[in-house]
């Protein structure tokens, strides 16, 4: 008997039934054709459960005509089945070139096999195996994420404001996750909800700010009244600020992200942070101190930040919104908000729905 023809055995817990059961399971992870999957279903079934075993040769030498009738196949198609499955690492030729398959089984056990031989996949079981489990924790992370948005565009419809609801519309317009396979697209989209729902609720929750004195406050019972608390101060040109550390972090490119995460102790991210990694990613792209003062004076650290943030990320981008020199498109971009709000707000806007377009592979 051939040592190369030999294999480990299955781990005890893994019976050629389910092994067929995990091949099914595992079939696009392991990149196979259904034909291919089918394929290694019909040996495993035409061997015997002790050729299954340690120091065993497991294999079947039906011939080419023979496949093909069984599966109702031509020759050609089982010919690249069985390709497919080498170039898969699972299966291995021994049959010499141009020779017919045979081998000798004696008193139930393989002694000679020139045919397919099964010992690749016999020893991939165990990865077999954890590409399953993979992929059930990928189906429940999906679950669990469709939940978690539909959860957030709930969250958003209560605030009942029409401005959330459609920036919330405008980032899954059908509003339906179940169409969402990809996760990394699912997580972006969570992320982005998240943000709008931090943005919006913030701005619900914002009393106004007076000048007036902390002394004799009193209830507020005029309805005109009461529906002020419930709007935003409002900032230059009738704009409002409402863009939360999570929305900030969102848009952040994946080096500013780690400054982020490592102020926010790997918490969640408060303004504080944003603004000392930004701070730290300003020095770095090259804007002098008194640039970065002089903005945060004069538009506030946080719009500073996110100024920062948008044209760190524009400056990796290839497309209309690209541009070569990330401090020159940060000075030019502040000059611009101290002007006027909007057009941070706008910027943002695109960034953001750029990320989801692609993926968060801008």
């Amino acid at each position: 008997m051939s040592v190369r023809l030999v294999h480990e055995g299955l781990p005890s817990d893994i019976t050629p039934y389910r092994l067929k059961l995990l091949l099914r399971q595992a079939r696009i992870a392991l990149g196979l054709s259904k034909g291919a999957v089918e394929y290694l279903v019909f040996a495993i079934e035409n061997c015997q459960p002790s050729d299954f075993q340690n120091g065993r040769i497991c294999a079947i030498w039906h011939s080419l005509e023979r496949l093909a009738t069984l599966f109702r196949l031509s020759k050609r198609q089982i010919n690249r089945i069985e390709a497919e499955l080498v170039d898969a690492g699972l299966i291995k030729r021994t049959y010499p070139e141009r020779k017919n398959r045979s081998g000798d089984r004696v008193d139930g056990v393989i002694k000679r096999a020139a045919g397919i031989n099964l010992a690749p996949l016999i020893e991939k079981a165990e990865y077999v195996r954890s590409l399953v489990g993979r992929q059930m924790q990928a189906d429940e992370d999906h679950k669990r994420l469709r939940e978690h948005i539909q959860d957030l565009f709930r969250q958003i419809r209560e605030l009942e404001n029409g401005e959330a609801n459609d920036a919330a519309t405008s980032i899954l317009p059908r509003r339906r996750p179940g169409e969402l396979n990809d996760i990394k697209e699912m997580r972006l989209v969570a992320d982005a909800l998240a943000a709008v729902l931090a943005d919006f609720s913030a701005k619900v929750s914002q009393p106004e700010m007076t000048d007036g004195s902390d002394e004799n406050v009193r209830l507020i019972t005029k309805k005109e009244k009461k529906n002020k608390t419930r709007t935003a101060p409002q900032m230059r040109g009738g704009e409002q600020f409402n863009t939360s550390p999570a929305h900030a972090r969102l848009l952040a490119t994946s080096e500013l992200r780690g400054y982020i995460d490592l102020y926010a102790l790997h918490g969640p991210p408060d303004w504080q942070s944003i603004n000392r990694a930004t701070h730290d990613r300003a020095y770095k792209l090259g804007i002098s101190r008194r640039i970065w003062e002089e903005m945060c004076v004069r538009i506030g650290e946080n719009k500073t930040a996110l100024c920062l943030i948008v044209a760190d990320r524009n400056s990796q981008r290839d497309d209309a919104f690209g541009v070569d020199n990330a401090a020159a498109a940060f000075t030019q971009m502040t000059r611009k908000v101290e002007r006027d709000l909007a057009v941070l707000n706008s910027l943002m806007g695109e960034l953001t729905d750029a990320l989801i377009r692609s993926r968060g592979n801008l």
